[in-house]
C-alpha cells in the first residue's frame, strides 16, 4: 500500500469546506453583522431627531375625508366644504345614511375657529364654508 495516498486523504477534509462549516461561518456573520447593526443604528437616530409638528395656538376641528377610499358624488359634495367642531357633530351630520367616510382632525389657527363656529356671538357646531352666490 501507498502510505501517501492515505495522508493525503487525511489532509484532504482539513482544508476542503464543509457544509456544516459554511453554515457554521455564515451564522456566526449574521450574527456579527445584527449586533454591529444594532449598536450603530441607535447613534444614528439620536442624531437625526424626528421632527414634531407643534401644534401651539391652535385649535383642533374635524372634516370628512373621501381620499384614498371609495365616496359617492354625495358624500364629496358634502364634505367638500363642511368643518365640525367636534367629532360628535361630525358623525351626527354625514351626508346620507350608511356614510363611512373617516373623520379626520385638522389644525387651524384660533382665529380661524372663531371665524367658524362663532355666528353672531352664538357657539355653532357646524361650519359650511361653501361660498355664496356671486351676483
Amino acid at each position: 500500500m501507498n502510505q501517501t495516498s492515505t495522508d493525503a486523504q487525511n489532509e484532504a477534509p482539513a482544508t476542503a469546506r464543509t457544509r456544516r462549516n459554511f453554515l457554521r461561518d455564515l451564522t456566526l456573520g449574521s450574527v456579527a453583522a445584527a449586533a454591529a447593526v444594532t449598536v450603530v443604528v441607535p447613534k444614528a437616530e439620536a442624531a437625526d431627531p424626528v421632527p414634531t409638528t407643534d401644534h401651539t395656538g391652535d385649535v383642533k376641528i374635524f372634516r370628512f375625508s373621501t381620499r384614498n377610499n371609495v365616496s359617492c358624488r354625495a358624500c364629496r359634495n358634502h364634505h367638500r366644504y363642511m368643518a365640525f367642531r367636534t367629532r360628535k357633530a361630525a358623525r351626527m351630520n354625514r351626508a346620507h345614511p350608511g356614510c363611512d367616510c373617516r373623520i379626520e382632525p385638522q389644525w387651524v389657527e384660533r382665529k380661524t375657529f372663531r371665524q367658524l363656529f362663532k355666528a353672531n356671538g352664538v357657539k355653532v357646531d357646524v361650519a359650511n364654508r361653501k361660498p355664496g352666490p356671486r351676483f
